[in-house]
């Protein structure tokens, strides 16, 4: 479930140390990018907010990068937005500025979320409303 409502269309990269450049993560095509609450697969197993992306054409999985605070994000130009988490370097080359605005505000509030400590269970606010694992009772706001 996309709970905060963020789906665009983007190349996922990735930065190749050895050359310094940005290169198409799996061998490149378009991916379905969301901002989602879930279980990550790296075996914590807690829920938390992770940027999932699928290609479009094998619907193979691309990128899954837990959010963490102390997330870097780098807007380098208007399509084509990059970030850190620990030593991963993770980029997306969007399909519109809008997308890019829309992907890289929904990031913002999710960090926002973290920094404040307020994604609990006793949170009121609706976009927060999900219990645990009831996809039914998520609220998504789109624009």
């Amino acid at each position: 479930s996309d709970g905060d409502g963020v789906r665009v269309r983007a190349v996922v990269m990735t930065r190749d140390d050895s050359s310094g450049g940005w290169v198409p993560l799996g061998g490149g095509g378009l991916s379905h990018v969301v901002i989602c609450k879930g279980r990550s697969h790296d075996g914590r197993g807690r829920r938390e907010y992770i940027i999932r992306g699928e290609r479009l054409r094998d619907r193979a999985p691309v990128l899954e990068c837990a959010v963490q605070k102390g997330l870097v994000y780098n807007k380098v130009n208007p399509i084509f937005h990059h970030w850190r988490v620990e030593d991963r370097k993770f980029g997306l080359t969007f399909q519109s500025p809008a997308d890019a605005i829309s992907f890289e505000k929904g990031l913002q509030t999710v960090i926002d979320k973290l920094d404040r400590g307020s994604d609990s269970p006793s949170s009121s606010t609706p976009e927060e409303a999900d219990t645990e694992d009831d996809g039914q009772a998520v609220i998504s706001y789109r624009k």
